[in-house]
């Protein structure tokens, strides 16, 4: 408000002086030359002169006064309109009086009656001159550091002072000084206070302090515009802490799932009163093969550490499972797998096959005791869009899926106590591939459980 009320005008130009924003009073600068002053400024500023000092700029009869504070492809200029000094004057001397402004020596007001007074410049190092023709005075001073001068012309009467001079002189000095002292309030408020609030925030962002961007006191658009980017990165940042602290806890919850499907009491005592009784029987060669069966099966699951395994490893571990539910239940069942030998090295998640055969084994009824479980394994490569994947199928000859369970396990990952396996599986390949994995689960003569993974 210091500068609208002080000041005709300022003009700010910035981005290597392409860009401008102004503000003016209309009384002291009219609108339809606001714009033609801009460019006029814009001009001087260009040519590359020296705007440390006041300088005029002169416009259909009407002379402003104009000084830049330039630095780093930014300046700032304040412009004062000369328009109605010769009002003031007249008010402030109680006479009529004519003003003369002369620029480098030419005359941009009453040029009629500088040429009849003869109005010379005089030598750079004379400041105030006084001079008297006929019946006029003529007082002029020049605006320290430039050619600008200013003349007081009127008509000389008896009660004439001769201190005008020193009055036009204390009159420049003073305009001098407040433009000055207004430019330094204007920077200091809307461009350097502004610039130390942005960088406290940067720092308080950077140690994790700043929840609130606070906001800056400027009238510059491009201020507002890097607050709104900041709060805009700071919700962002927020946002994405939370994503993770989530992601952070499914994974935990699928570990931990995954360490609960490790231990299966029920599995592995099934596994021991087999083998006590084929010792009870003297069955030596089925004991030492369940043996064999069940230490291959905890290494295996033991390795908790490993998230990805080779197919083979998968397919292998697979087979020892099924021939180890025979020794243990002594259910009829057949597993036939189907690998492309040149899959054998893909990694896909640890019991991705193993998870659905387990499921057959425990949940699919053939009807008859004498009907032996018939699962089948495939593995098949996929190629879309230059893009490999992995098809893998688990098929039984059961009575499927539930209908009502169809949709639970086609949809997102379940917190349901059923088909644990499953939804672990599926959670912790949204962990590793993200929303490229696919999975499709149907009734098809028999359960039938698709899963497509990309390569890892």
């Amino acid at each position: 408000m210091i500068i609208e009320q002080s000041m005709s005008g300022f003009y700010i130009f910035y981005d290597n002086y392409k860009k401008t924003w102004y503000g003016a009073n209309p009384d002291q600068i009219p609108s339809d030359q606001t714009a033609k002053i801009c460019e006029l400024l814009r001009q001087r500023l260009l040519g590359g002169e020296n705007m440390r000092n006041w300088f005029s700029v002169v416009w259909k009869g009407n002379t402003y006064l104009a000084i830049y504070y330039q630095k780093n492809h930014v300046a700032v200029c304040g412009v004062y309109s000369l328009r109605n000094a010769e009002k003031e004057l007249q008010k402030a001397m109680g006479r009529d009086v004519s003003v003369i402004f002369k620029d480098h020596g030419l005359a941009t007001k009453h040029q009629e009656l500088a040429k009849k007074l003869e109005i010379a410049d005089p030598e750079s190092y004379i400041k105030v001159v006084q001079k008297r023709k006929e019946n006029s005075q003529l007082t002029g001073a020049r605006i320290g550091g430039t050619e600008f001068w200013i003349y007081v012309v009127y008509s000389l009467k008896l009660r004439d002072l001769a201190n005008l001079a020193q009055l036009i002189l204390i009159l420049v000095t003073l305009l001098s000084v407040i433009a000055v002292v207004i430019l330094y309030i204007f920077i200091r408020k809307q461009i350097i206070r502004p610039l130390h609030q942005l960088k406290d925030t940067m720092d308080e962002i950077r140690e994790g302090r700043c929840e609130i961007i606070s906001e800056e006191e400027s009238c510059f658009y491009e201020f507002w515009e890097i607050r709104d980017t900041l709060e805009r990165m700071l919700k962002e940042l927020e946002q994405q802490k939370m994503l993770v602290y989530e992601e952070i806890i499914e994974k935990q919850k699928a570990q931990m799932q995954y360490l609960q499907l490790q231990l299966k009491p029920h599995f592995y005592l099934n596994g021991l009163k087999t083998l006590n009784a084929l010792v009870l029987e003297k069955k030596t060669e089925k004991m030492q093969n369940l043996i064999l069966n069940l230490s291959t099966h905890l290494r295996y699951l033991l390795q908790s550490e490993r998230e990805l395994v080779f197919l083979k490893e998968e397919v292998e571990f697979t087979e020892n499972y099924v021939e180890m539910q025979k020794n243990i239940t002594g259910r009829l069942m057949t597993c036939e797998i189907i690998v492309d030998p040149k899959l054998q090295e893909w990694k896909i998640p640890v019991l991705s096959i193993q998870t659905f055969v387990e499921n057959s084994v425990k949940y699919a009824k053939t009807g008859s005791n004498q009907i032996p479980l018939e699962i089948k394994v495939r593995a098949e490569q996929l190629t879309v869009e230059d893009k490999e994947y992995l098809d893998l199928t688990i098929s039984d000859n059961g009575q499927g899926y539930p209908e009502e369970m169809l949709d639970e396990l086609n949809g997102d990952v379940s917190e349901t106590t059923q088909h644990v396996g499953i939804n672990n599986l599926k959670r912790r390949c949204r962990f590793l591939y993200h929303d490229q994995a696919e999975y499709v689960f149907d009734t098809m003569d028999g359960a039938y459980s698709e899963l497509i993974l990309p390569r890892k």
